[in-house]
């Protein structure tokens, strides 16, 4: 049976307009599709318009607040309102210190802190506009950490209190905090409740489930897939490497880049810190556990060596390691899991820490994770010690992890 001419012409004009398409727009795989880092940035809800900078939209809460979270240190909100009314906005993940103005007098409005949770309320006289802004409490000093597969389970908690304990004043989580069912939900009421608030890279994990796609939960819920933000002389850039792009120059990473300013003497920026969740090259070429797209890690290498970028976090291989990559210094920072632990007996992971003071260079070092045996709770550390026989210790596991310990 032969298909009728038409027919035949039309499925090529289909297949040639597809590939148009992916080409100017970009395609990622797996799973094979388009993706626009199209962000939830704005809510509209009875007559209250709310717009933000550095934060998404989540939710409407039960009682009528518009709800927030925040995936840079200093973000922003305009809100608008038609008429005279109440409203209640909350946003997540800011630094307990961090101070808000606004563009109107502070009695007419109320903010409340818990912890990293901040809730405003107040009351529109007449339909206007209002601007919020909150302020990092030390933007030409502070410390950052850095540590990605954590799962989100036991270990992502004590990650977080960890680098609470280091005095980091915030960490950059690499990604791929979900490995097994409920691992979201858990991570999600981690991020919150931490000490110290979390800017996360996206994960092959939260990307895509075989073929399946899960990236819409990260942008609702978590923040965008590439995102920028600026801290004392330093520019942080989250870029998204969970699945491949094809061709690596389309689509909203590739805008991000190209509108980067290049370090320069007396420019805007004195340094990048990068950070995304897979390495563009493995150091071990036996093990090929890197980007495998199509030029692509040839084309991030060199856009970012063009802007002047000197270092490079990545997660995703489960060890710790430091080394160059055609002239970007690699921090290969994965032990979120804290296997080798397990298997050596004895404390060995480590969580990668950032320090930057007054305009000078980010200072690196490494310092011991510390994970505490009964932390592992995470199915694939349940894993581990079923495959290396630990066996008395697994039963204990299994036990202090069921009551919820």
């Amino acid at each position: 049976m032969s298909w009728p001419r038409r027919v035949f012409v039309s499925l090529l004009l289909a297949l040639a307009s597809a590939a148009v398409v992916a080409y100017v727009i970009g395609v990622r795989y797996p799973p094979l599709q388009f993706v626009m880092d199209d962000l939830p940035t704005r809510a509209l809800e009875k007559g209250i318009q709310v717009e933000s900078e550095g934060a998404i939209f989540q939710s409407l809460t039960d009682d009528g607040a518009l709800m927030f979270r925040a995936f840079v240190p200093e973000p922003r909100l305009t809100l608008r309102t038609q008429s005279a009314q109440e409203w209640r906005l909350i946003v997540n993940n800011v630094h307990r210190d961090a101070s808000l103005s606004s563009t109107t007098p502070d009695d007419s409005w109320r903010e409340d802190r818990v912890n990293l949770t901040r809730t405003i309320t107040g009351r529109s006289q007449t339909g206007g506009t209002i601007r919020f802004a909150w302020r990092f409490p030390t933007p030409d000093r502070f410390r950052f950490a850095a540590i990605g597969d954590t799962g989100g389970n036991t270990e992502l908690l004590w990650v977080l209190r960890r680098a609470a304990d280091l005095e980091a004043d915030f960490i950059l989580h690499l990604g791929d905090f979900v490995y097994e069912r409920g691992d979201f939900e858990r991570a999600r009421k981690a991020f919150d409740a931490a000490l110290i608030p979390s800017f996360v890279a996206i994960g092959n994990h939260e990307f895509h489930s075989g073929w399946r796609s899960t990236h819409q939960k990260f942008t609702q819920h978590i923040g965008p897939l590439n995102s920028t933000f600026t801290l004392g002389g330093v520019q942080f850039v989250n870029l998204d490497t969970a699945a491949d792009h094809w061709p690596p120059y389309r689509g909203a990473r590739a805008r991000l880049l190209q509108q980067l300013p290049v370090v320069a003497d007396g420019g805007p920026i004195n340094e990048y810190v990068v950070y995304t969740h897979r390495p563009l090259a493995d150091p071990d070429p036996v093990r090929d556990h890197d980007i495998n797209g199509l030029g692509e890690a040839d084309w991030l290498r060199e856009r970012l060596l063009g802007l002047g970028v000197q270092k490079l976090l990545v997660g995703h291989i489960h060890i710790k390691e430091e080394y160059d990559d055609g002239g970007l210094h690699t921090y290969i920072t994965g032990q979120g899991l804290a296997h080798a632990d397990l298997i050596v007996g004895e404390p060995l992971a480590e969580i990668l820490i950032g320090d930057v003071e007054n305009g000078r260079p980010v200072q690196y070092r490494w310092e011991p994770l510390n994970m505490p045996v009964d932390a592992h709770c995470s199915a694939r550390n349940l894993g581990v010690l079923e495959t290396i026989k630990r066996l008395e210790l697994l039963d204990r596991l299994r036990s202090v992890c069921a009551r919820g310990d």
